[in-house]
């Protein structure tokens, strides 16, 4: 837990810097990936499960490389929410980091559904699934949002968990197919027990395609990584998030990798818990209204 504490901090506070140069200077970027790819391992265990990832990766892959773990304290209360025959929904599945440990978690009885837009990253998300013969998974190769359509994914060129959808965009990135979880799991007849998230800026638009499920009145636990940096810049307003979640009937904990734990919070805390430039993750729960 030294090395996650360690890690978390230097890059709270160091991303701020690194981000632009890898972004907006090729040649950095182009050494930097090729080293990295050298160092870092095509297959890592976490928690006794093995999974193959991207070598060439500053995202999902370096946290492992650095600290031999991936936000330990967060999939810990992920799988610990699950039960036997639970259904559980990870959007924004990456390489399955989540959905490998919840599938075993909610047993054949229960179902986990992923939703991958990014076609690499589902490529190796299906390959970790097949390794641990997991036969109670779907995977959706579908961004979720607000309507069902097609919107542009812009790929991150140096984090692999940093792909971003631009609605507002028709060319720079890749045409992805999109949903909105209301209409989904109404077709395909589930009933979400846990709700993983991690969308990058995307989250006001995945609550605003779940409005039914939020109104609903069946205990939900939503985890979500919350960056007001990247909501403000796809011009939402984080406390607005927040205000939805609280006003239907979600207590909000943040969770602290740092001291593993989490710790329940009003708005005004998670807006003073949260760096600037960097990110928290949340977990919100509502119990039977």
């Amino acid at each position: 837990m030294d090395r996650v504490t360690t890690f978390c901090r230097l890059r709270s506070a160091l991303a701020p810097a690194i981000r632009p140069v890898l972004t907006y200077v090729p040649p950095v970027r182009w050494l930097a990936l090729k080293l990295l790819a050298r160092r870092q391992p095509a297959e890592v265990t976490i928690d006794g499960l093995a999974f193959e990832v991207h070598p060439a990766d500053f995202g999902v892959t370096f946290e492992i490389a650095s600290t031999g773990e991936y936000e330990p304290i967060t999939r810990g209360a992920c799988v610990a929410s699950l039960e036997a025959g639970a259904t559980f929904v990870d959007i924004g599945a990456h390489v399955g980091l989540f959905a490998v440990p919840a599938a075993k978690a909610v047993g054949v009885e229960g179902r986990v559904v992923c939703f991958e837009p990014d076609p690499d990253n589902r490529r190796l998300l299906e390959r970790n699934l097949a390794r641990h013969e997991l036969s109670n998974v779907e995977v959706v190769g579908a961004a979720v949002a607000d309507h069902a359509g097609f919107v542009t994914l812009k790929r991150s060129s140096f984090n692999t968990g940093d792909h971003r959808i631009d609605p507002g965009q028709s060319t720079g990135g890749v045409e992805v197919p999109m949903v909105s979880l209301d209409a989904w799991i109404e077709e395909h007849g589930i009933e979400p027990d846990v709700i993983k998230m991690d969308v990058q800026g995307a989250e006001p638009l995945v609550i605003a395609g779940m409005q039914d499920l939020l109104e609903g009145n069946r205990p939900l636990h939503i985890f979500l990584e919350f960056a007001p940096a990247m909501l403000r810049s796809a011009n939402t307003d984080p406390r607005a998030l927040l205000q939805r979640l609280t006003a239907c009937g979600f207590v909000i904990r943040i969770i602290d990798e740092r001291h593993a734990g989490s710790i329940e919070a009003d708005i005004e805390a998670v807006m003073s818990a949260c760096p600037a430039r960097s990110y928290i993750n949340l977990h919100c729960v509502r119990d039977a209204r």
